[in-house]
Formats: C-alpha cells, sequence, structure tokens
C-alpha cells in the first residue's frame, strides 16, 4: 500500500489527493494521537479503495490494493485510536473514594 503502521504512527503518501498513486513513497508521519476521522474516501480522490485520515490541521488520502485492504487499514487506525483514547482516559481518571 506504500505506508506504514505500526499502532502509533504511519507515514502519509500525498497532501494533494490527485498526486496520490499506489507506488507513492511515504513524505512524512502522523501519530495516532492526532488523528480525528478516518473513512472512505473514493468519492473524495475519484480513486477506488481510497480513505482519508483527518487530524485538526491536515487530511491525508491513502489507495489501498482492494476493498478488503481498505478496510482492514480504516479498522486498523480506528481501533488504535480508540485505544489510545482508553489509556490517555485511565490514566486522567482519578479515584473519588479514596478521598474520604
Amino acid at each position: 500500500m506504500g505506508f506504514s503502521f505500526d499502532r502509533r504512527e504511519f507515514g502519509f503518501v500525498a497532501p494533494d489527493p490527485s498526486c496520490a498513486t499506489r507506488g507513492s513513497t511515504p513524505r512524512g508521519v502522523v501519530s495516532v494521537a492526532q488523528c480525528l476521522i478516518v473513512k472512505g474516501a473514493e468519492d473524495a480522490v475519484n480513486k477506488s479503495f481510497a480513505f482519508e485520515v483527518s487530524t485538526e490541521r491536515d487530511t491525508m488520502y491513502y489507495i489501498a490494493d482492494m476493498e478488503k485492504e481498505k478496510e482492514d487499514w480504516i479498522n486498523s487506525i480506528r481501533r488504535s485510536i480508540v485505544q489510545r483514547s482508553r489509556s490517555v482516559t485511565k490514566s486522567k481518571v482519578l479515584d473519588y473514594d479514596s478521598r474520604r
């Protein structure tokens, strides 16, 4: 697919969706902590098996080789976002009962 993913970060291919191809070289890294939206983007980029990852500042587009691969990437990134948000929430939870 042209980018790597290790549950904490992944590389983005091209800032302009019209430049994205399956063989594009990653141009940077996105932290899962910055991700807000992950969804299919075939209509946005007019390419099959495309999906987007949006942060507060940017939207990056990716192109998978097949539908299952696209869905696997979307689901993996979403799971990582949820896992990260749970770990952040747990670290900020206060035990109010212990104050008594």
